[in-house]
C-alpha cells in the first residue's frame, strides 16, 4: 500500500471541491493518475462524503480566520 497516494487523494478531496465531487460520483475517474492498489481504491470508495465535505468546510473556516487576522 502506498500511504502517500491515499493521503494525496484525501488531501485533494478536502481542498478541491470539484475533485471531491468527482471522487464520490466517479471514483475510477478520480483515481486516474494516482498509483493506488485495489485495496486502497476500495478504502477510498468507502469514505463518507459528508464527513469529508464537513472537514473541508471547517478547514475553510479556519483558513479564512487566519487570513483575516493576518490581513
Amino acid at each position: 500500500m502506498s500511504q502517500e497516494a491515499v493521503q494525496r487523494v484525501i488531501g485533494r478531496a478536502v481542498m478541491d471541491e470539484a475533485f471531491r465531487k468527482l471522487l464520490f460520483s466517479n471514483p475510477d475517474e478520480a483515481f486516474k493518475g494516482y498509483d493506488l492498489t485495489e485495496e486502497e481504491k476500495k478504502i477510498l470508495r468507502h469514505l463518507d462524503a459528508d464527513e469529508v465535505a464537513g472537514f473541508a468546510g471547517k478547514l475553510d473556516e479556519r483558513i479564512t480566520k487566519v487570513k483575516m487576522k493576518m490581513g
